[in-house]
């Protein structure tokens, strides 16, 4: 989700620059496993790529999105604030030691002759802790330029994950019920009730600033998955780009009507224009 007061802010191709570096990333990290048998991890509760499990994965996951988010507006509205950056901090070093994890083990996997264990496992804790601390030092240290780099590493990594193991149809599935989330939870739900009570750097990890912009950590994950889905499961490289496109056009329009309106759902224009490049990329 992306807010901020309509009177001031005045769409630029300069705020796509943070959607462009985390879709570089995205292609730069996502390439290399994106034709290759890896380990994938199981995320979600029903397993399959059939359009019954993928209907309750995404029922299940847009339930978690919305309590969590809900959990998140009722702590803020009692002054838990200190409480809620706590959680959120620990949640990103999980998350990121995670997902660093995960693809550091594939990449070793692909490596001929690599060492074996117990070498093996120290060098990817050491690596994947190393990248978890680092993203932590970036998104939540006092120098608030390197935030976006935090940003877009966990965000292009998470959207990698998620797009590898969820297979093509529950990742379909799951984006059109994002765009509908999105939608209802920035107009009517706990999206748009805590953006309109949080102040500008109050929820770093959560929520992140470039410029006068302030685009939600989410947006960034979901761009990334759209890319990943494209890369490796609807015709490979030229997907790919035309995902991309279709995501900084989409994001472009959203930020067009942001100028228009206090908030406006980040997600919608940007996921539905995304799987329409995709789709038409891998149908040429």
């Amino acid at each position: 989700m992306a807010e901020e007061e309509h009177r001031a802010f005045k769409p630029r191709p300069r705020h796509l620059y943070p959607v462009i570096l985390s879709l570089a990333v995205t292609g730069l990290l996502g390439y290399p496993i994106s034709n290759q048998t890896v380990p994938q991890a199981q995320v979600t509760p029903f397993q399959g790529d059939t359009l019954s499990s993928a209907g309750l994965n995404a029922v299940i996951f847009v339930i978690a999105l919305g309590a969590s988010a809900t959990a998140m507006l009722l702590m803020v509205r009692r002054g838990r604030m200190k409480f809620i950056r706590s959680l959120i901090k620990a949640a990103v070093l999980i998350v990121s030691f995670a997902v660093a994890f995960w693809y550091a083990s594939s990449i070793f996997f692909l490596i001929p002759n690599s060492p074996s264990d117990p070498l093996a496992t120290i060098i990817l804790l050491g690596v994947s802790l190393g990248t978890a601390v680092a993203i932590a030092l970036t998104i939540f240290g006092r120098a608030r330029k390197y935030q976006l780099i935090g940003v877009t590493l966990i965000g292009a990594l998470t959207g990698i994950f998620l797009g590898y193991s969820i297979g093509p149809l529950t990742a379909l599935v799951l984006i059109g019920a994002l765009v509908i989330y999105d939608v209802v939870a920035v107009f009517r739900g706990p999206v748009g009730a805590l953006a309109k009570t949080i102040e500008e750097g109050d929820l770093p990890g959560a929520v992140f600033t470039y410029g006068d912009l302030t685009i939600g950590m989410g947006d960034m994950v979901f761009y990334s998955l759209v890319a990943t889905t494209a890369l490796v499961y609807f015709g490979g490289v030229l997907s790919f780009f035309g995902a991309a496109i279709g995501i900084l056009a989409g994001t472009f329009l959203g930020f067009k009507a942001l100028s228009k309106y206090e908030m406006f759902p980040g997600l919608p224009f940007s996921l539905l224009l995304g799987v329409a490049g995709m789709l038409l990329a891998s149908y040429l």
